[in-house]
């Protein structure tokens, strides 16, 4: 028995050796389109990477379509609000494909300006980020503007979607059987459709704005929470599930709304409808005078703007 001890703690002592070194081999690798990196195009350092690494890439323009299949973390180390010289642009070289495909869970995609190429064909041709099968994945201060879809989930769970901003494309965000993710901050303007839910459920969207689309929001699917967004489109919003419109303390911000404030908590005094025989309501609607302060959940706006 002592020896069978001795031989179960050998093998819990490799596993952990074993463990530290792959945290340890997590390496940074740079890309510059100018030959002053690791690597001259983004799928290079993505082919050459390991699980756990990060890939900076330098301003400049990149012309290629990405496919990430391992957990790893694309940052542009330039400063997404940077005047157009300091950006870091991708831009598809096959137009009907997508810019980015991932099909790892735990990546990462920071700080890009990525332009794709509308096809004209398919609605859903080319995307300007896509996820495929995936969990846990970040999208963050990424700029979109040209895609079908700026952003594109499929079958897919747990991804943070935080501070993009979409316009200029056939659709900003299109969920297709996709559950638990997080759309926060996001701004999408000028698409024919802002965020669209198909057959997806349980998903958070909260604090985005949408303006000048053509349908702000369509919701063919039941189960999903959306508050403290502000909606100023054509056609705010279309529900045909059975969907959650505000938290326990807020609401919705409606360019449309006509309900009155009398008591000014910020909050109309009567609901927005959304979908009357769905029931998809807006019981708390945000009033125009509404304010980030008196304990009310935060409504700080986030891009300003679509860039050129």
């Amino acid at each position: 028995m002592k020896g069978r001890s001795i031989q179960i703690i050998c093998v819990i002592f490799l596993l952990i050796l074993g463990a530290t070194a792959t945290q340890v081999s997590a390496a940074i690798s740079t890309v510059g389109s100018n030959g002053e990196g690791n690597y001259t195009s983004i799928q290079e350092a993505v082919n050459n990477a390991q699980n756990g690494d990060t890939i900076l890439v330098s301003p400049g323009v990149y012309r290629e379509n990405v496919n990430v299949n391992k957990e790893v973390a694309i940052l542009s180390s330039a400063d997404l609000s940077g005047d157009r010289i300091n950006r870091t642009y991708v831009i598809g070289a096959v137009p009907t494909n997508d810019v980015f495909t991932i099909r790892s869970g735990n990546v990462t995609i920071s700080g890009f300006h990525i332009i794709g190429g509308p096809s004209g064909m398919d609605t859903y041709k080319e995307v300007g980020i896509y996820l495929e099968g995936v969990q846990n994945c970040s999208l963050i201060n990424n700029t979109m503007v040209l895609n079908d879809a700026g952003i594109g989930l499929n079958n897919s769970q747990r991804n943070f979607l935080y501070n993009n901003l979409i316009g200029l494309g056939s659709i900003g965000i299109l969920l297709t059987g996709s559950s638990e993710n997080r759309l926060s901050n996001n701004e999408i303007v000028t698409n024919s459709e802002g965020i669209l839910l198909d057959n997806s459920a349980n998903n958070t969207l909260m604090n985005n704005s949408l303006y000048m689309n053509g349908l702000g929001i369509y919701l063919n699917a039941s189960g999903n929470m959306i508050y403290m967004n502000r909606f100023s489109n054509f056609m705010n919003a279309l529900d045909e599930g059975m969907n959650i419109w505000n938290s326990s303390s807020a609401g919705n911000l409606w360019d449309d709304y006509n309900g009155t404030d009398a008591d000014g908590n910020g909050i109309g005094d009567t609901p927005y409808i959304v979908n009357a025989t769905t029931g998809s309501i807006d019981y708390m609607p945000l009033a125009n005078n509404v304010s980030s302060g008196g304990g009310q959940e935060n409504m700080s706006g986030n891009n300003t703007g679509m860039p050129m």
